[in-house]
Formats: C-alpha cells, structure tokens, sequence
C-alpha cells in the first residue's frame, strides 16, 4: 500500500513540476511588462531548475 501511495506522489510531482515549467516558459516569452536581460535571466534558471527535476536531475 506504501509503496503505491509513493508511486503516485512521485508521478504526481513529476507532472507537477512539469506543469510548472511550461506555465513559467509561456509567461516567458508572453509578457508584457518587465522585459528586461535581468528579468530574461531569472526565468531561465527558475525553468532550468523545474526542467531538471522533471529530468529526474537533483
């Protein structure tokens, strides 16, 4: 039962994780505010971190 309840969580996450990162790549490239290098900067590596969990890369 354990071990059922984990494999779900852990697909959950993955899926999670995953919808995090398309949201953040589509708030990327459809803003309308703040379009700076520094703001360009940030987004991909808050992407770069959601991207490798899904990966599974730590």
């Amino acid at each position: 039962m354990l071990v059922l309840m984990d494999t779900i969580i852990h697909y959950f996450y993955f899926v999670m994780t995953g919808f995090f990162a398309i949201l953040l790549l589509k708030n990327l490239f459809k803003r309308e505010r703040r379009k700076g290098l520094v703001y360009d900067i940030v987004y991909s590596y808050v992407i770069m971190v959601f991207i490798l969990r899904v990966i599974g890369i730590k």
